[in-house]
């Protein structure tokens, strides 16, 4: 069963999003682990607005991925946050902007494979979704995500509080003696 939901911000339950066309309107389908619903809005305005609620904006978690990939992808996977420290990475099916995109949670993907001219997506939740990208390039959006979690990771290695305390050789042997 869908519901409508007028208002929507990306969460850990996000699986996918996806466009629905009716008429001139262009909706969004979320396709959550558990439920899915439909949002009297285009994907990128969902994106946009969960941006501005984890006090970030469009443009920075952009930047950020251009900061890794350089500023010729158009379709980077991009950072949305964080939560008890895993990244929560989206990958584009296609430019950001276009209607037809369609927005994947990294972690949401269990398998994908070619079927025809297009490829079908598992998610976490068993559920199978062909969608109109070759194998090829979901595979080149599939490393993007990984070396944006892996910049990730080893970003928040390098700000461990423990690493101020003692460098990662061996703790000073100099402390004065009582």
């Amino acid at each position: 069963m869908t519901e409508f939901e007028p208002r929507y911000y990306l969460s850990f339950d996000t699986l996918m999003l996806q466009p629905k066309r009716e008429g001139n309107k262009v909706f969004t389908r979320v396709i959550e682990r558990n439920r899915t619903l439909t949002v009297p809005k285009k994907s990128i305005h969902i994106v946009t607005s969960s941006c501005d609620f984890y006090g970030s904006n469009y443009t920075t978690v952009m930047n950020t991925s251009r900061r890794l990939f350089g500023d010729n992808k158009q379709k980077a996977p991009f950072l949305l946050t964080n939560g008890f420290g895993i990244p929560f990475i989206f990958i584009p099916t296609l430019s950001p902007l276009s209607d037809q995109n369609v927005w994947i949670s990294y972690h949401a993907i269990d398998f994908f494979a070619a079927e025809g001219l297009g490829t079908t997506v598992t998610l976490e939740n068993g559920m199978k979704y062909k969608l109109d990208i070759s194998v090829p390039t979901m595979n080149r959006q599939y490393t993007l995500a990984k070396l944006l979690e892996r910049d990730f990771f080893k970003r928040q290695r390098s700000y461990d509080r423990t690493s101020f305390l003692f460098p990662p050789t061996d703790p000073p042997t100099d402390y004065p003696t009582l």
